[in-house]
């Protein structure tokens, strides 16, 4: 059974009401504020990381300026240099050239008569020993010299359209150059070929 408790400060609780009633609705207040500290939680980031993407983009697009500035004006030095260099290396060349062997722009005709009897030699030596060669060899020189015929018909014709061509007539004389090349590396080749199989 329950005593009544003596004690005053019992008595004065007892008196007090158990629920207190708000005069104004706080979950509302409260509701609000959180929501407010969410939104000031996320837009200091929000802002920073826009501040981020416009600082990086400012950034590429400033390195990208330079380089493509430096590699223009690096590439503009090269160009001249190269120009600069390709017409003085063709005024060296073209005055020895067209001063000591005229082209012929229907053939190698006009080379000379020394390099017309050095063909010939080599051409009659290359048809005796090409058949030394080994089948595969063969093939491909015949092919190379082939190409290389064609090509200084080609060039011949074109330089008959455009005579005072300074490029296209050194063009001509390199092809017959590496003919004459070629023809001699095949026959030193195949006499080397004959005279191993002749041990």
């Amino acid at each position: 059974m329950n005593t009544p408790s003596r004690d005053p400060l019992d008595s004065l609780l007892a008196e007090l009401p158990r629920d207190v009633r708000s005069s104004r609705d706080l979950w509302s207040d409260i509701k609000a504020e959180i929501t407010a500290d969410d939104t000031r939680a996320t837009r200091p980031g929000a802002s920073q990381r826009w501040w981020q993407l416009a600082a990086a983009v400012v950034l590429i697009v400033g390195s990208s300026a330079v380089t493509f500035f430096l590699v223009q004006r690096s590439m503009q030095t090269q160009m001249a240099e190269q120009v600069a260099a390709v017409r003085s290396e063709t005024k060296k060349q073209l005055e020895p050239v067209l001063n000591a062997m005229p082209v012929s722009f229907g053939g190698h005709e006009g080379l000379g008569k020394s390099y017309e009897e050095a063909r010939a030699q080599l051409d009659a030596e290359y048809a005796k020993r090409v058949q030394n060669l080994p089948p595969l060899v063969r093939a491909k020189v015949e092919r190379d010299i082939a190409d290389l015929r064609r090509s200084a018909r080609e060039i011949s014709a074109t330089l008959a359209q455009y005579p005072s061509d300074p490029l296209l007539q050194d063009l001509l004389v390199s092809t017959y150059q590496r003919e004459i090349q070629l023809l001699s590396q095949v026959n030193t080749m195949a006499a080397s070929t004959a005279a191993g199989t002749d041990l």
